[in-house]
């Protein structure tokens, strides 16, 4: 396809981020397997593939627990699961790309459950030097994805990154690495996006959100003449408490309501305290990605009206989570609405129709 012709139409990248809870609580299988199965097998009635993004770190540390014995309370080993499920996704016409939350380069496996260093939460501010620097995180992630996927093709190479949280600020170490290490796609950024909390930090309200993608310069956020392209992840603005109005929303947060409770103090305390503002949060407006995983019909038919009105845009990438995956009925009103109506191309499949048109 000319790059002229994808200019012309509109294009959806669907990519779900392959991990646990960010606090390291979850079950490898009831969290990442047995939804990403579900989502698996209700993209395949479509014939519609998408982009995982495997959180590497967090997979280093389940096999080296595994392989020193300890079995973390599973009966059936999560390693072998997980390689098992990403091998099939790819021979199914699947991607799979690297995903990194660096608060797991130090986690133990304690009493029970793991412990993540939460001072580590940002790979924008990642700074570690040796073994475990930035440079050799991406690198080695980049070859444990390799690893799993070229037994079923010798050719294949892994490509892009997802900064865990969004939190790709500030990107030039990002960048720099990435370019050392040959990962020539990002997919970190959401226009419109901020946050101030005392875990995730960063700063997207000056990117315009009628950009579908572009190459960058020194830094992510900007345009430029690097190899390294940047896919941002849909957003628009919505009231904050809008997304909390439904029942998957609910179900989601009453899982794991651990995580939630965090997630929610660190987004609300940076500098500030009191019901009073812990109340204001819910009636902010903020940019919220477009997650076919946790979204009701609704919240879909929402920015489906509003990709509808963006004439100059043309790549739309989508995200979800397994461990958000509340049933089948939001996603497939989704699937059953776009379907027909936009193409469908996966993060490698888009980046080679960059590079054709590039050699062209």
């Amino acid at each position: 396809m000319a790059i002229q012709d994808l200019r012309n139409m509109k294009t959806i990248c669907l990519t779900l981020d392959y991990e646990l809870y960010g606090n390291g609580s979850g079950d490898v299988f009831k969290n990442i397997i047995e939804p990403t199965n579900h989502i698996l097998s209700i993209l395949h009635q479509y014939n519609i593939h998408l982009s995982i993004f495997l959180e590497v770190v967090e997979y280093w540390k389940l096999k080296e627990e595994w392989d020193r014995g300890n079995k973390m309370g599973y009966k059936n080993n999560p390693v072998e699961a997980i390689n098992d499920q990403l091998g099939k996704a790819y021979a199914d016409g699947h991607d799979i790309q690297l995903h990194i939350h660096p608060q797991w380069v130090d986690a133990k496996y304690i009493d029970g459950k793991w412990h993540v260093n939460l001072n580590e939460w940002r790979l924008g501010s990642y700074h570690r030097e040796g073994e475990n620097s930035l440079k050799n995180l991406l690198l080695k992630g980049k070859q444990t994805i390799e690893d799993i996927i070229r037994p079923i093709d010798p050719e294949y190479k892994c490509i892009a990154l997802r900064a865990g949280g969004y939190n790709a600020q500030p990107s030039q170490d990002i960048v720099r690495a990435m370019n050392e290490v040959g990962l020539t796609v990002d997919s970190s950024i959401y226009p419109g996006g901020k946050e101030s909390g005392i875990l995730s930090n960063y700063d997207y309200s000056r990117i315009s959100p009628e950009c579908g993608f572009w190459h960058v310069g020194k830094h992510l956020e900007e345009q430029g003449s690097s190899q390294i392209i940047e896919v941002p992840i849909t957003a628009f603005p919505i009231k904050r408490f809008s997304k909390y109005l439904s029942a998957s929303r609910i179900k989601a947060i009453l899982a794991n309501k651990n995580s939630a409770k965090e997630s929610f103090e660190s987004k609300t305390s940076r500098g500030k305290s009191g019901l009073l503002h812990k109340l204001k949060y819910f009636f902010e407006t903020e940019w919220q990605t477009w997650d076919f995983c946790l979204f009701p019909a609704r919240m879909h038919k929402k920015f489906i009206t509003n990709i509808r009105k963006q004439t100059n845009r043309d790549l739309y990438v989508l995200v979800g989570h397994p461990k958000s995956f509340t049933g089948p009925e939001s996603l497939e009103y989704l699937l059953q609405k776009i379907c027909f109506s936009y193409n469908f191309f996966t993060i490698s499949e888009f980046a080679k129709i960059l590079e054709v048109h590039n050699e062209d």
